[in-house]
């Protein structure tokens, strides 16, 4: 069974890594995804080193298919407009990191 760590338990761990209080981890966690968030807003990449890349790609409008019984008779389908969406491409370091398979125990992906 995979763990999730939620928001709470990573405020945590960074108070506990960082020796500060769990207020100030979450101001710095929630500073640090806010900046983020308004580079992307502008069009900007984040880069951080080994780590990875986010980013934004844009969608051109496209014409997708819908099940009936979403639209009136006879118009199945639906045009989606043009947007744009956060990405994230990993580093090489966090790629190899995580890529290695062999380490993982067998059972837990039953």
């Amino acid at each position: 069974m995979v763990r999730r760590m939620n928001q709470t338990e990573l405020i945590a761990q960074i108070a506990d890594e960082l020796q500060i209080s769990r207020t100030h981890s979450q101001q710095l966690l929630r500073a640090t995804l806010r900046e983020i968030r308004d580079l992307l807003v502008n069009g900007e990449a984040v880069s951080i080193p080994q780590w990875g890349t986010f980013d934004t790609a844009t969608h051109e409008p496209w014409r997708g298919f819908l099940p009936s019984g979403f639209l009136p008779l006879g118009q199945g389908y639906a045009i989606f407009p043009k947007r744009r969406v956060p990405v994230f491409r990993t580093g090489k370091q966090l790629h190899d990191g995580v890529y290695e398979i062999d380490d993982i125990d067998e059972r837990a992906l039953a």
